[in-house]
This record gives structure tokens, C-alpha cells and sequence, in this order.
């Protein structure tokens, strides 16, 4: 599915805007604050059911204003046109598709993938272990929609069995212990499955960026082997002693290493940040195999690769036919898309103007 037009009203410095995009790339270009980072949020909010920015997505609401509107146009090969609005006031939030109510935002986050390409993007690396599986769960999501429902279950029957660790009312322990073993075994399954999918395609899209970083990533599940019912029996004593549940999903991690060494301790900035890239080029390509094109959204393009790596990046970006919405200070970031046919638009004080 591909963007044709997107509808801003009152997104943060965002007055009103209505602007049709490029099938391919488009670039954003104007000073700090100008609005152009909001723009991607918004595109974030409608599509993903959250901002990449904050947590109170009614922070977005433009001062002054009661309302909040984000709409976009789509094409899709299979299903025609799409129409989404995200309408957000008076802390009542609406997400129609096709002028008809979407109760889950998991319902509209399917039909197009989003990566968001941001100035941490060297977190996946670097960063603590959630930032992988957050990695991990949007594409074993994208791959097996009903994962997004079993991390849900999973997630809710850890918070009650924490709770009751912490309060030391044990009697209805083992239900939830069983909740969080039965839920658990199904989030680690689909993560592993996901993976073993995608190892070979997150190598070659290294190697393709850059053959010199030798960086191998392990799946680890968060618990050792065996079942993880056995696990959580194992570490019932620990649990209740350290109040948390100290095995299981939210323990997992993707292990990236250089020979046996942390990659982390290993890498520069950049050369993490080629990694990085490279963790998300392979979801797209894995989604491409099955016909479905991603969106990146990319704040300050060329700041995260020099001007070598971004070519051989946006080369691969343009061999799937992902569609780029990718901002800069700098008019001369159009470089750093290469080949790829590119629409500018020029962004001041809330307001575009294309060039």
C-alpha cells in the first residue's frame, strides 16, 4: 500500500496542509522546528496508533486548539483505495477506515508497515534489550498477525503475576503463572520462527552495506532450556524473594556479536548505526518476498550514514519499492537519496510549499 495524499490539521505547529506525495521519496527540508519531524509523527500516529515522540499523544494537539485530524489517501493493489482518518479531541480518540470505525490500531498497523528511521536509531545496538524486541515483535507481527494479540495476553498475565509477587497474596499465583507460561511459549515461538526466517536476509543486507562489519545476531528466549512452565517452577523461590517474574519473553534479547565479543563494546557510532540499518532493511525485504512494500520515516536523512553507506542504503530501499518520507535542514540531502526519483517540499513555520 502506498500514501498518495496526506490531511495535517492542528499537528503540533501545523495549522492545516494537504499534500500529495511521491510514490517513492519525499523530502521535507527547512529549519529546526518548522514542523517537519511533526509531519512523520502524525504519519506515525495515523498508522501505528502512537506517536514515535511521546506517550500522551494528546501533546500533539496544536496549542490552542481543541482537535486534532490526521487523513490519508492510499492505493493498494489488492484492496483499491483506502481512505484512514485519526481524529483526536476532547480526549476522545477515532480511527475510521473507509469511513468505518477501526476498533484496534493493530488493525490499521497491518496494512502498512512503518520503520522509523530516528536520530537513535544506534539504540538497536547499543541501546537495552526492549529496543530488539520491539525489533523482533514488529516483525514477528507483520509476519503472524496474532502475535500482536498473544504479546497482549502475555504482557497483562505478567503484570497481575508481578503484582501479586509484589504483594505477596500468593494464592492465585499459579493461574496467572500458567497464563504467563502459555502465553509466553507462544510470544518466544513466533519471535524464533521470525527470526530463523530472517537471519540469512539481515547478513546479506549487511554485507551489502557493508562487508567489513563482521556482526552475527543470536535470538535468546529469556529463560534456558526447556519449557518455560519449568522455567517459571524453577524460579518460583527467586520471584517471590525479588518480587518479579524473572524469567520469560520480557527477558528475551537479540544477542549481537562480534566473534564472541558484545557488539556494543565493539562498534563505533557508525558502524552501529550500519547495523541498525541493516536490521531494518532486512524486515522490509523479507516483507517485499511477500509482496508487501514498507514506509520508512526518516528524520534527518544523511545524518545517520556518510554519504557512501546512504547511496548503498537508499540503492536497496529502491530495489523494494519502498516509499520514503524522510526530512533534513539541508536541501542538499537530496543527495544522500541518490537515484531514487524524489518530490522536495520546503517546510516553514507549520506550513509546505513543494519545490
Amino acid at each position: 500500500m502506498l500514501l498518495e495524499r496526506l490531511e495535517l490539521l492542528n499537528v503540533r505547529n501545523i495549522g492545516a496542509a494537504q499534500l500529495a506525495l511521491h510514490p517513492r521519496a519525499n523530502l521535507f527540508v527547512g529549519p529546526n522546528g518548522a514542523g517537519k519531524t511533526a509531519l512523520l509523527e502524525a504519519v506515525h500516529l495515523l498508522l501505528c496508533g502512537r506517536s514515535f515522540r511521546t506517550n500522551r499523544a494528546e501533546t500533539m494537539v496544536r496549542h490552542g486548539e481543541e482537535q486534532l485530524r490526521v487523513a490519508a489517501g492510499c492505493s493498494d493493489p489488492q484492496q483499491g483505495a483506502v481512505r484512514l482518518v485519526h481524529l483526536r479531541a476532547g480526549g476522545r480518540v477515532e480511527l475510521r477506515r473507509n469511513a468505518e470505525p477501526v476498533r484496534r490500531a493493530s488493525a490499521v498497523a497491518a496494512l502498512l508497515p512503518v520503520q522509523a528511521l530516528l536520530p537513535d536509531l544506534g539504540e538497536l545496538v547499543f541501546g537495552l534489550p526492549a529496543a530488539r524486541r520491539q525489533w523482533l515483535d514488529w516483525g514477528a507481527f507483520h509476519w503472524q498477525p496474532d502475535h500482536a494479540d498473544n504479546l497482549r495476553s502475555f504482557s497483562r498475565a505478567l503484570r497481575h503475576r508481578n503484582a501479586l509477587l509484589r504483594s505477596g497474596e500468593l494464592s492465585t499465583l499459579p493461574q496467572w503463572t500458567e497464563q504467563v507460561a502459555t502465553f509466553g511459549e507462544r510470544v518466544a515461538a513466533a519471535r524464533q520462527a521470525y527470526f530463523g526466517q530472517l537471519a540469512e536476509t539481515v547478513q546479506a543486507c549487511l554485507a551489502a552495506l557493508d562487508p567489513g562489519v563482521g556482526v552475527t545476531a543470536r535470538y535468546q528466549s529469556g529463560w534456558a532450556e526447556g519449557g518455560l512452565a519449568e522455567a517459571l517452577a524453577n524460579a518460583e523461590e527467586r520471584d517471590v524473594r525479588t518480587g518479579a517474574t524473572n524469567v520469560g519473553p520480557h527477558r528475551a534479547d537479540l544477542r549481537l556479536v562480534c566473534g564472541d565479543l558484545p557488539a556494543a563494546s565493539i562498534l563505533s557510532r557508525g558502524q552501529g548505526k550500519i547495523v541498525a540499518s541493516a536490521l531494518r532493511l532486512a524486515q522490509a525485504r523479507e516483507l517485499h518476498g511477500r509482496n508487501k512494500l514498507s514506509l520508512f520515516l526518516i528524520d534527518d536523512v544523511g545524518a545517520e550514514l556518510d554519504q557512501a553507506h546512504s547511496e548503498r542504503f537508499f540503492l536497496l530501499l529502491g530495489d523494494m519499492a519502498c516509499q520514503i518520507l524522510a526530512t533534513s535542514t539541508r536541501p542538499v540531502a537530496a543527495e544522500a537519496l541518490g537515484a531514487l526519483a524524489t518530490r522536495m517540499f520546503h517546510v516553514e513555520h507549520g506550513r509546505f510549499r513543494q519545490a
